[in-house]
């Protein structure tokens, strides 16, 4: 068996039945007519409504994607002799099944015709939706220096290198956020005490099998309780994970002791059950390249984040509204040192890994895509992460792995979108990649960087626009600069004029108050060290800011 997922210590989604040793088939459908009962115009009926708040909140229009297959389709499937329906995909618009005696139903299937093609489970391909973008929303400007501290325990420094201590300090911990973790199992973690808080609060909404169906989740694999807990434990001086007080789904969507292609096609059921259910975040630590049945195993060719069904699925979902964030890999060195499925697909956060000096490590997978496009996009602690033992004890222990890289960031990328919901999902990615510490030269095995959680999100949010301005403006040349900088302003009659330089951090490190009859100004910066600064001009007619680059 040859295994290259990411477990590193080196719909109405259908219907669930024990998967066994049967063989799978993909049954494609053509539509969704057929006295489908589900309308775009009515997504309550198939949507709770944290869902569809996510999707109005965001502007997200409801797609064909979204509506449930059409049941008297499955129904007609299932009815076929020897055929048992596992489960079906509505963003895929197919069923996923068993069959005992292809001979006999393979013909009567194909015969149907809202039937497109059938075959055994394998790779898909689809042409991807286009969502429209949300309503620009600003809501504030900068954020004040941390005057609350917690006691992070052997997990600060894994949270430090985010900065992730400064926004918790500001009051975002994940409060009212809800994140969708898809794993292998977390094995004891309703008996772990690092999970007490988050048990006693009510702050895991649910649970949901989908390998072996039902609800318990906690008596498989201990992969996926390491992953929870470097986002959702507390217990101070020993622990605390990146989003400690934001709510959770938990997912099993992964069969750990196999490699089977069918495991992709139970990630999409869960990914989809995440939609449903409202979860703004989606994070996974498992990646696909190679099967135990070496027919199924993808190529590098497939990394183009449209052809293996789960990078498909995870673009879908990232095009719904969620946060996707997905683990790079741990192939770096190996035959296969590349992003595994679905870290190829374009849309989502592939997230790599660093050590305690925040040097790439080793085993951290490399990008390009097969299409040429720079992977990972951001990296976080994945050397010897700080992680909590699947058992009662409390224990803790350090760990490595894109795995853990995954989900460090994904706490922290949920509390920077609490403290900014003006942004959509898209947008927290591109801002968060602007602040990071390598975004001016991203490459294929750092990405972006490190992103630093406590940065002001004015590059993205907006965009050089004007605030209760409609002439005043102001250039900035040259931009990068060394030293000297020229600033110059519409010339318009102003009563007043305030220039303020802010860090990545939002604190003020300069302030200038020159004369309003003043429009052009030349100042030697040769004090302040290299980085990303933001000028912040306010007049009397009106504020500006804009980014600048001290090389």
């Amino acid at each position: 068996m040859n295994k290259n997922k990411l477990f590193l210590l080196l719909s109405f989604f259908g219907i669930v039945t024990s998967i066994n040793a049967q063989t799978k088939y993909w049954v494609r459908l053509n539509n969704k007519n057929g006295g489908n009962p589900y309308t775009l115009s009515n997504p309550s009926a198939f949507l709770t409504p944290a869902a569809i708040q996510r999707r109005t909140t965001y502007n997200v229009p409801y797609h064909i994607t979204d509506l449930p297959v059409t049941p008297s389709y499955v129904s007609q499937i299932s009815a076929v002799p020897s055929v048992t329906v596992l489960y079906v995909s509505k963003w895929l618009n197919g069923v996923v099944v068993s069959i005992t005696n292809t001979a006999s139903a393979m013909p009567i299937i194909n015969s149907f015709t809202f039937v497109a093609s059938t075959g055994v489970v394998n790779k898909y391909k689809l042409d991807m939706p286009v969502i429209e973008q949300p309503v620009f929303m600003p809501e504030q400007e900068m954020r004040a220096n941390p005057t609350t501290t917690f006691n992070y325990g052997g997990s600060y420094w894994q949270n430090k290198q985010l900065n992730v201590d400064c926004i918790h300090s500001q009051g975002f911990r994940g409060q009212g956020m809800v994140i969708a973790v898809l794993d292998a199992g977390f094995l004891n973690a309703n008996i772990n005490p690092v999970f007490d808080s988050l048990f006693n609060r009510g702050g895991v909404l649910g649970t949901r099998d989908f390998v072996s169906g039902g609800t318990n989740v906690y008596d498989d694999d201990a992969h996926g309780e390491m992953v929870l807990s470097c986002m959702a434990a507390i217990k101070p001086g020993v622990i605390m994970g990146s989003a400690p007080r934001a709510n959770y789904w938990l997912l099993r969507t992964e069969d750990a002791p196999t490699e089977k292609l069918i495991e992709e096609y139970n990630w999409i059921r869960g990914a989809e059950f995440a939609d449903s259910v409202g979860a703004q975040v989606l994070t996974t630590s498992l990646g696909y390249t190679q099967f135990d049945n070496p027919a199924q195993n993808h190529t590098f060719a497939d990394l183009d984040g449209k052809t293996a069904p789960m990078s498909i699925a995870a673009n879908l979902a990232a095009r719904k509204g969620l946060l996707v964030l997905n683990a790079a890999g741990n192939g770096n060195g190996s035959s296969w040192p590349k992003v595994g499925i679905p870290a190829d697909a374009d849309s989502i956060c592939t997230v790599g890994a660093i050590d305690s000096l925040s040097n790439v490590t080793g085993f951290s997978s490399i990008g390009p895509t097969a299409d040429g496009r720079i992977k990972p996009d951001l990296v976080a602690r994945g050397g010897n992460s700080w992680v909590s033992a699947a058992n009662s004890s409390a224990a803790c222990f350090q760990a490595n792995g894109t795995s853990f890289a995954t989900p460090i960031l994904a706490g922290a990328m949920t509390c920077f979108w609490q403290a900014h919901p003006y942004l959509n999902s898209f947008k927290v990615l591109d801002t968060l990649k602007k602040t990071a510490s390598n975004f001016a030269i991203p490459n294929n095995s750092r990405g972006w960087g490190t992103p630093n959680m406590c940065a002001v999100p004015i590059t993205t949010v907006f965009k050089n626009h004007t605030l209760n301005s409609s002439v005043f403006n102001f250039t900035v040349s040259p931009n990068p600069f060394n030293s000297i900088v020229q600033i110059n302003l519409t010339p318009i009659y102003y009563t007043s004029i305030n220039i303020q330089i802010y860090n990545t951090l939002g604190a003020i490190i300069k302030t200038i108050n020159p004369p309003a009859s003043m429009l052009n100004y030349e100042y030697d910066f040769s004090d302040i060290t290299s980085g990303v600064y933001f000028i912040k001009i306010s007049t009397s007619q009106g504020t500006i800011i804009k980014k600048v680059i001290r090389q």
